[in-house]
């Protein structure tokens, strides 16, 4: 492998991450940036189906400048890729240098003395990552809706989307039952906690549903909204065929994710209607 910019010291680094990526079928290109506008380039690129895995190589671990500048870059246009530093298990630096690396979303891959790579720190894709509008009024449902938020973007995107769907399904619920218990609704409250998710909304959002002189509280974009989401919890359990296919789940998962705060806020809106 021929380097022009790549440090000496970083250079056995570089060549056992390239060999790493190959052996995933990854296309590696060196000392390249992956946008034309990109702030810097990286030691390796590797690329496979649509995503970007940016590599610096390093002697000793060093996160600031130029690194810091990239990290930030493509967190704020929500790029399909992964950052990592990599560097030797013996040039690992403080805690407070990956501590800082862990809230930008820069990764960490290591080499130890058999020249085998783990990956300390995950990176985030930038793309996958979402953020409520702080504007939105979730009352209750603030704390909750943020615990989901974060276990998406840090812990494990399914789980996360699969509590957004139980609280949107848990709100639709509760505004149900409040309209049949505030006899906006024609039905009994009984009858309400009988319906399956789908017959709840058409009935918020249907005029025979209500008894006179009420109308409904859920316009026809928002039921189309809640049904659209409702359909998120089959993506959780769709088993992919590739990369590509994964790669669509994802941003349909970060999607759904960034729909269900909303839904929620104006669920809230259509329950505070009801007298």
């Amino acid at each position: 492998m021929r380097f022009e910019f790549t440090p000496e010291e970083a250079r056995p680094v570089a060549g056992a991450v390239a060999q790493h990526f190959r052996q995933r079928k990854m296309a590696i290109q060196l000392e390249r940036p992956a946008w034309p506008n990109a702030p810097c380039r990286t030691t390796l690129l590797a690329t496979k189906a649509n995503l970007k895995i940016l590599v610096e190589a390093q002697g000793t671990l060093s996160y600031d400048g130029a690194l810091k500048e990239l990290a930030t870059w493509l967190s704020a246009r929500r790029l399909y890729c992964e950052f990592f530093l990599a560097t030797t298990s013996e040039a690992l630096s403080k805690v407070g240098l990956l501590e800082e690396m862990k809230l930008d979303g820069v990764g960490l891959l290591v080499i130890n003395d058999h020249r085998r790579i783990y990956e300390s720190i995950h990176a985030r894709n930038p793309a996958l990552v979402i953020t409520p509008e702080p504007s939105l009024k979730l009352g209750p449902c603030r704390a909750e809706v943020g615990a989901a938020v974060e276990k998406f973007n840090l812990i494990n995107r399914k789980d996360g989307l699969r509590d957004m769907c139980e609280m949107v399904e848990r709100e639709t619920d509760v505004l149900a039952l409040k309209a049949a218990r505030s006899g906006w609704l024609t039905a009994s409250p009984t009858a309400v906690e009988k319906m399956d998710w789908s017959t709840k909304i058409n009935a918020l959002a249907s005029n025979n549903s209500y008894a006179p002189p009420h109308v409904p509280v859920v316009g026809h974009v928002l039921k189309d909204d809640l049904h659209s989401f409702r359909n998120a919890r089959n993506l959780v359990d769709h088993k992919v065929k590739g990369k590509r296919d994964d790669m669509r789940r994802q941003m349909q998962f970060a999607e759904r994710m960034m729909q269900g705060p909303r839904l929620i806020a104006e669920l809230l809106s259509c329950k505070r209607k009801i007298k």
